[in-house]
């Protein structure tokens, strides 16, 4: 267990250097879609991946805004001034990774929406 929790905060910090990278390059095109798409764009999809809620095109910032929220409580400084233990630390990383993976599909599923919009 110990060389998972070694190889965990081995790769860590590249992960989230990935994350920062592709957060940033979606930020960008978050603030080219805010300049062309319309005031009013889809932002919730029901189970049969059909739009069932409509909202202001402000909610853009939404996932790149979480994104980076993620990605400054993911910072080991962070993590490391609230959690002594390395198992936690190493559950508190992969749990911080998950999230900012999830975030990423989720803007990979909803940016080729909005572009379609353009």
């Amino acid at each position: 267990m110990m060389k998972v929790a070694l190889f965990v905060d081995h790769i860590y910090s590249k992960i989230c250097y990935l994350f920062l990278v592709l957060g940033t390059g979606f930020l960008c095109a978050t603030i080219y879609l805010y300049i062309k798409v319309p005031n009013v764009i889809p932002v919730h999809w029901g189970s049969s991946f059909k739009v069932d809620s409509w909202g202001r095109k402000e909610t853009l910032f939404i996932l790149p805004v979480s994104l980076f929220v993620c990605l400054m409580l993911s910072a080991k400084k962070f993590i490391h001034a609230h959690e002594t233990n390395p198992f936690r630390i190493m559950a508190a990383e992969l749990v911080l990774l998950g999230v900012l993976t999830l975030l990423v599909i989720a803007m990979s599923y909803v940016y080729p929406i909005y572009f379609s919009l353009l």
